[in-house]
């Protein structure tokens, strides 16, 4: 029996198969050289597209030169965000080799076990990490770490910084299209918010594909209708694939200048917003969650946002349209708070709102991007999920192939098995572990992953669901929802957590907390109850792309001895 699948409403394009700093430099919208396109959010040093061209070809050469980097090598980039990074990047594939981003917040420990993973050569390692880099190069293939920045060199060997500024241009290596596909250009480590992370092969194909058909979503409709993009503000983590995506690839190729911090701090991100001006801001609901609920927001002339992008984690509708509300209280302006949803595995985009429909923002993450085909299952019966009389679907988890989805996992072919199913027909296909469902436009919601989704008695709770309400409530600056086996009772049950906002603190604990079950049971289904519990925290853990970590909170119940309320 032929399965049911799904399709963009775009029509396919022609996917070029291109080498990725060649597409990259390419300079398709004539971007003067002087233009400056990497700029330090404190510093204010900027390099202009001249600048980033000469000093990749120059600190090429340089790891060429100096110390033998050769095509294929892995060189692992250990750094917080800064100015230089990018250029660090492209001269790495520029040389022929791979580049393995790591999030500056590991421990040494896990950057050994990505170190291990990756085989890495060489680390790139900023020096305020150098201790940590040291560490964890041992045991594994790390040949010489090599310090990002500082002008000169330090203990006789050249900085990334000093080559890229002394070495002499040379021409970079290109990968010819018909090696594009197979030719890896990063290894992108899966966040691992419920297990190991896990190396993520993203060749120059697939992320060049993403660049095309992410290209023709945002350029749809009307010129007037998109953002302009002069300037973007980046503090999402150029190590993860979605700070990578934006700041290192589409800006150089839109030509956009991109200030940089270093780590994330509210007033210098709205102290930037208000400098630079940009009409368009990528964000993460956490931080959507400090402009709506911050009184330092209304401190800044933010009027010159137009729309803004969530990703990387769940935006509820209830967050999204709050924050439209607070550009519309504080400078009567109308901002477009749209959502979209990728992997690493796809490099990343798989679903986005385009410009003309925006009337379609507060229905999930979009459509689904053109030449790639969804399949939506139902994660116990292994067949189609259902379609209603309407058109739209019963939930499913969402399945996906395209040129922009992985071919696997780095040195671990267990992990690439249990990711895929291949069809009677062959067709291999990507499991997200995403749980949704498809609106009869094709449009898509996502409801959670797999792995969160909480069974009480047998009926689904999802918790993104009840984080968004939650949040809602006065008394909330933050939360979270997770679920909690109980023996006498055989089931999950929904448990929250709290960050209190400050005026609440002050209130007694137990009648708070009475207060918000008081307040959110008449908004909810009888089983989704907080029959675990609401526990007060002083934070919600999460990764720096946002994402909850749930099997921390999980942990913190099993310290704990709570009773159901019934």
């Amino acid at each position: 029996m032929p399965f049911k699948t799904y399709h963009s409403p775009f029509p396919d394009i022609n996917i070029k198969s291109l080498d990725l700093i060649s597409y990259l430099f390419s300079n398709p919208l004539n971007t003067p050289l002087d233009r400056p396109l990497y700029i330090d959010a404190v510093s204010g040093k900027q390099y202009t597209f001249g600048d980033v061209v000469q000093r990749t070809k120059s600190l090429s050469n340089g790891l060429r030169q100096n110390f033998g980097l050769k095509g294929d090598d892995v060189v692992a980039v250990f750094s917080p965000n800064t100015i230089d990074y990018p250029i660090v990047a492209y001269s790495i594939i520029g040389s022929g080799a791979i580049v393995s981003p790591t999030s500056a917040v590991l421990t040494a420990s896990e950057l050994n076990a990505q170190l291990k993973t990756s085989k890495a050569r060489f680390i790139i390692a900023h020096s305020s990490l150098l201790q940590t880099a040291q560490k964890a190069m041992k045991g594994t293939s790390v040949e010489k770490i090599i310090i990002l920045d500082g002008s000169f060199p330090v203990n006789g060997q050249p900085t990334c910084d000093h080559m890229a500024s002394t070495f002499s241009a040379a021409p970079l290596f290109a990968v010819s299209p018909a090696d594009a596909t197979e030719k890896i250009a990063f290894i992108c480590f899966s966040s691992g918010t419920s297990g190991p992370a896990k190396g993520v092969i993203t060749t120059h194909q697939n992320i060049t594909s993403n660049m095309q058909q992410w290209r023709l979503m945002t350029e749809a409709g009307k010129p007037d209708e998109g953002a302009q993009r002069q300037a973007m503000i980046a503090f999402l983590p150029l190590s993860h694939i979605y700070g990578l995506f934006l700041y290192m690839c589409h800006s150089l190729l839109w030509g956009t200048s991109v200030v940089v911090m270093a780590r994330f701090d509210l007033d210098l991100y709205l102290g930037c917003i208000e400098k630079y001006r940009p009409d368009d801001l990528a964000l993460v609901p956490p931080v959507a969650l400090m402009i709506v609920k911050d009184e330092r927001t209304s401190k800044y002339d933010l009027r010159s946002v137009k729309r803004i992008m969530s990703a990387a984690a769940p935006l509820s509708n209830e967050l999204s349209s709050a924050l439209e509300a607070k550009f519309k209280n504080l400078h009567q302006t109308e901002v477009f708070c749209t959502q979209c949803w990728g992997l690493t595995e796809t490099s990343p985009l798989a679903t986005g709102i385009p410009n003309n429909r925006m009337d379609k923002r507060d229905t999930g993450v979009g459509c689904i991007a053109p030449n790639m085909v969804f399949r939506l299952v139902d994660p116990e019966t292994m067949n189609d999920a259902a379609v209603n009389p309407d058109g739209s679907t019963q939930s499913g988890e969402f399945w996906c192939r395209g040129p922009n989805v992985t071919r696997g996992y780095y040195n671990n072919e267990d992990a690439t098995k249990g990711a895929f199913h291949i069809d009677s027909d062959g067709s291999r296909w990507f499991r997200t572990g995403d749980i949704g469902t498809i609106d009869k436009e094709g449009y898509v919601a996502i409801h959670d992953r797999i792995k969160e989704m909480i069974k009480y008695k047998g009926l689904q709770v999802i918790p993104s669901e009840l984080e968004g309400k939650l949040i809602d409530h006065p008394d909330i600056e933050d939360a979270a929802v997770v679920g909690q086996w109980v023996d006498e009772m055989a089931t999950e049950l929904p448990v929250g957590f709290v960050v209190l906002r400050q005026q609440a603190k002050e209130k007694d604990a137990k009648t708070v907390i009475d207060d918000i079950h008081s307040w959110l049971n008449p908004k909810i289904a009888n089983h989704k109850r907080f029959r675990g519990g609401i526990h007060v925290v002083d934070q919600i853990p999460k990764s720096p792309s946002g994402k909850i970590l749930r099997r921390q909170l999980k942990e913190m119940l099993k310290s704990k001895k709570s009773r159901p309320r019934l």
